[in-house]
């Protein structure tokens, strides 16, 4: 890690004398910091002769926290409030783009972020390791073809993959063809890291020693009325040389006339023989109403070498519609609803009843009161399978020009869980700000409460409040800046 740490920071370096002399440069700076105060559970246990039990026939502690007793164990474990922590993560992002280097179609791009915490008590997440190379490439286009070498990610239906290694596009715009192939060292799923890495995953043993090698396809077709489109990916463990995984995937979009279109797209999982997920919606959009209706599978992907395949994660279809309507100038109104059922799980459970479906609604509305102020209101109920939630949240933005802006905001959650013995009502209010300073510096400011109140019989019904507060700047760099006006021209009537 630090080797490799090193040699990002060495390339950067070497970047940074042909800014200087690039025709052509953006860089984005970003600075942030948070403050936060938590707290949590800590664990706790008693021997089971010191166990009581209550008016309601629970086991709990002679100071009336419950317990839960093992048949045989000489102990009873708990769980009690724990101390409050505060920490305060902060992070520091670089982007920058350079072109005209001298070979025309020559680009290069590079971005990453450092993180730290400045507190020793909490351990916040993603703050570790201290620095991650989101990408970094050198890309060279023609008319007709593209290609890039170095970290670089794309996107598809297959989902956002990072890898480091080269990428080659080619081109027929007369018939809206496109084809791409790339090959590399894969990083982890979601992250921008290897698999081998400790911070990705602590499965130990079962975690790969090396990241796997990556290749694939993507290809698309455009025209007026249609887009097509398919993705290929597959992953060979290096030290194995066994898949990790191979996915296929396609979507489309159809366009017949006017206001109407048809989107909806698969995925196959080839290494595993299952469909993963997949969705279909019919859109309608006019200036004032938006229909959609739609059907959408959702099925859990995960890499051959993970042990949560083993575990047969169950899919589950749901039909959804929503509509929008601008009712007058001012004012919006919008719904959405879905119904969802998990399919079979081909497990027995004769003496439990379990929930396979479940539903969700939501509505609200967008008032804009005048140029400078919006007021913004909505509610949402989902009722599923072992919890439910409902809340609703509200916001007034003023923004007098493109120069201000400050948001005052409310919103609260109260979740019932099926499986557990409370239930957590949260009240959250808060404020954000930004401010631009000048053309190419910005700053912007949040400060929240969090109110939980966790509703419990017993003794650890107590309140997880918390306090956040966060400061961001954003300061960019461009070639425009420096390169001269060009020369006015005037034009002066006969006769001056």
């Amino acid at each position: 890690m630090r080797f490799r740490t090193a040699a990002a920071a060495a390339g950067l370096l070497v970047l940074l004398p042909g800014l200087a002399a690039a025709q052509g440069y953006q860089l984005r700076l970003t600075g942030g910091i948070q403050g936060v105060s938590f707290r949590g559970y800590s664990a706790d246990s008693i021997p089971v002769d010191s166990v009581v039990t209550a008016s309601n026939g629970s086991l709990e502690t002679p100071t009336g926290y419950a317990v839960t007793c093992t048949s045989g164990m000489p102990y009873c474990n708990y769980w009690v409030p724990g101390p409050i922590q505060t920490t305060s993560p902060a992070v520091a992002q670089a982007a920058l783009t350079m072109w005209g280097l001298g070979l025309p179609g020559l680009r290069v791009q590079v971005n990453g972020y450092a993180t730290t915490d400045f507190s020793d008590a909490a351990s916040w997440p993603g703050t570790s390791p201290n620095f991650q190379l989101i990408e970094g490439y050198a890309e060279y286009a023609a008319p007709a073809w593209t290609i890039v070498a170095g970290r670089k990610l794309i996107a598809g239906r297959l989902g956002a993959y990072g890898f480091d290694g080269g990428q080659l596009t080619g081109r027929l715009a007369s018939a809206g063809l496109q084809l791409s192939g790339y090959l590399g060292v894969g990083l982890a799923q979601g992250s921008n890291l290897y698999v081998s890495s400790s911070e990705v995953s602590p499965q130990g043993e079962y975690q790969p020693a090396q990241s796997p090698l990556v290749a694939g396809l993507l290809g698309s077709w455009n025209s007026p009325h249609a887009e097509v489109a398919a993705e290929y990916r597959r992953e060979v463990d290096q030290t194995s040389d066994y898949f990790g995984s191979e996915r296929v995937a396609a979507s489309a979009t159809v366009r017949p006339y006017g206001a109407w279109s048809l989107v909806g797209g698969a995925i196959y999982d080839m290494a595993s023989a299952n469909w993963g997920s997949a969705d279909a919606a019919l859109r309608f959009a006019t200036p004032k109403l938006g229909v959609v209706a739609g059907y959408r599978r959702y099925a859990p992907f995960y890499e051959l070498w993970t042990v949560w395949g083993a575990f047969s994660p169950v899919p589950y279809n749901a039909w959804y519609g929503s509509l929008s309507y601008q009712t007058t100038k001012r004012l919006q109104l919008r719904v959405r609803g879905e119904s969802y059922k998990f399919e079979d799980a081909d497990v027995s459970t004769p003496l439990v009843t379990i929930e396979d479906a479940g539903w969700r609604v939501s509505g609200g509305g967008t008032y804009q009161i005048s140029n400078a102020w919006q007021a913004q209101l909505g509610y949402q109920n989902e009722f599923g399978v072992g919890a439910a939630s409902s809340g609703w949240d509200g916001s007034v933005t003023f923004a007098p020009n493109s120069q201000y802006s400050i948001m005052v905001y409310g919103n609260s959650l109260s979740r019932p869980l099926e499986y557990r013995w409370d239930q957590s009502v949260v009240l959250v209010y808060g404020m954000q700000a930004s401010v631009v300073a000048r053309d190419n510096l910005t700053f912007a400011f949040t400060l929240a409460r969090y109110d939980e109140d966790r509703q419990r019989p017993d003794a650890a019904s107590f309140e997880w409040d918390q306090l956040r507060f966060g400061a961001k700047a954003v300061l960019t760099f461009s070639s425009a800046d420096r390169l001269p006006l060009p020369k006015a021209i005037t034009n002066r009537p006969a006769g001056y």
